[in-house]
């Protein structure tokens, strides 16, 4: 579960991340909003970031801190692992 300490700012993150263009940018947020949930709740990243992945990734934390359901993150995402050739 979110400490309650976090959850306005893992929304003010999140809110930065969405309307960052740079997808630099917002892979360096989504570290940052992964590294204050809690431990058995953090996303497992993939070696290939896309934005596509960052929204839906935001999407799901989202989810899961407002709808505070207790399902894993990793298994709603169906994080795989990229390798590059």
């Amino acid at each position: 579960m979110v400490s309650n300490e976090h959850p306005g700012l893992l929304s003010s993150l999140i809110q930065q991340c969405r309307y960052e263009l740079d997808v630099d940018k917002q892979f360096a947020l989504l570290q940052k909003i992964n590294s204050l949930l809690p431990k058995t709740s953090r996303l497992r990243m993939p070696s290939l970031i896309t934005d596509e992945y960052i929204r839906t990734a935001l999407d799901i934390i989202d989810e899961y801190i407002f709808d505070k359901k207790l399902t894993l993150i990793n298994k709603k995402l169906n994080v795989t692992y990229d390798t590059l050739a």
